[in-house]
């Protein structure tokens, strides 16, 4: 392309000065439009979606009081505190129901052995009286009446003593297992091994709520990684991996993980670790991104997703043409995935398309 410029000296504010025109010619380039190419070729086509997912126990125990009412005395543990099982954890105010389960325990013990005298002492007697007869009587028809009378008196004067004796450790059996059962609904224990994690608000010197839970025990050595929307069942498969990542926390990586007995999924999906985390340590709570393959087409002919445009619900990309004009070009397209679209017609593998 040629210009011409046309230029006259100008000299203050006076009026133009006569003579030639300086005429001066230039040449522009032509300016050459450079595009970002890309080849039309034979690959996977993969589309993926996220999930959120946390790290989580496999099992729990949530603890509560059985009784309504009553006064928590003491809490024994704290929040992230290691237990064991068995291991008491509160109590409630029983009173003096130590001291009477100790009168009730003394007053047993010496009615079952009053009792397990009882036979011998009214054999002992009932000999005695025997030996005078065989031995101090003449053994007349009437000392031996009165034999066998006081024989009868006597068993049934042990007979008497015997039955209260019973009666009262009856009594005394049923009042120490309602103290017994009082103190251990009193108690809170572990159930199982674990890390205490969570403990109600001012648990100590609190009123207790049947039923309401005020500890729960986390076993943090069995964690898996759960995601809550059940409606992505269908996009697993049992013992095929997805990559998951963690961006903060002790436990920030990459991951791949497993489905985790999938025939037992009700209201979560659960992960388990197969690759990553050497040497790591997760904390429970920790949440991760899972990336999980919504569409797959192996080995099919493919473009960049950038180089595909939508138009009236059509697909189309961009070549070069005749003197490196960008062109238009309609295609069918399959699947969009995440980096890469799937090309059913309108291309051939080896074509170049236009990326930007």
């Amino acid at each position: 392309m040629v210009i011409l410029l046309a230029g006259c000296m100008l000299t203050g504010c006076g009026p133009m000065l006569g003579g030639d025109e300086e005429l001066i010619l230039t040449e522009k380039e032509a300016e050459t439009m450079t595009y970002e190419m890309a080849e039309v070729s034979v690959s996977d086509v993969r589309k993926t979606g996220k999930a959120s997912c946390v790290y989580q126990q496999v099992n729990d125990e949530s603890l509560s009081f059985s009784v309504s009412g009553k006064r928590v005395a003491k809490v024994y543990v704290e929040k992230g505190q290691s237990v064991v099982k068995g291991q008491i954890l509160a109590e409630l105010d029983v009173g003096n129901a130590e001291e009477q389960i100790r009168d009730l325990e003394y007053s047993i013990a010496r009615n079952e052995l009053s009792l397990s005298n009882i036979e011998l002492n009214r054999d002992n007697e009932i000999s005695a009286l025997w030996l005078r007869f065989m031995y101090q009587s003449g053994q007349s028809k009437e000392e031996k009446e009165a034999l066998d009378k006081n024989v009868e008196g006597i068993q049934q004067r042990y007979r008497y003593i015997q039955e209260d004796c019973e009666d009262a450790l009856a009594l005394d059996r049923a009042q120490l297992d309602i103290l017994r059962k009082s103190m251990q609904e009193s108690t809170l224990r572990a159930g199982m091994n674990g890390m205490v994690s969570d403990i109600a608000d001012k648990l100590e010197g609190s009123t207790t709520v049947r039923g309401e839970e005020v500890i729960k025990i986390i076993d943090s050595s069995d964690c898996l990684f759960a995601v809550d929307d059940i409606s992505l069942r269908e996009c697993f498969q049992e013992g095929v991996e997805v990559d998951m990542s963690m961006a903060y926390g002790t436990g920030a990586g990459d991951y791949k993980l497993v489905p985790h007995e999938m025939d037992k999924w009700e209201d979560k999906l659960l992960f388990s670790i197969s690759q990553g985390g050497e040497g790591s340590i997760i904390e429970v709570g920790s949440r991760g991104t899972m990336r999980y393959t919504t569409g797959l087409r192996e080995q099919v002919l493919s473009v960049p997703l950038k180089a595909v445009h939508q138009a009236d619900g059509k697909s189309f990309v961009y070549v070069l043409g005749e003197n490196n004009m960008r062109e238009m070009k309609w295609i069918e397209a399959g699947l969009f995935g995440d980096d890469k679209v799937e090309v059913i017609s309108g291309l051939q593998e080896g074509e170049r398309v236009i990326i930007k």
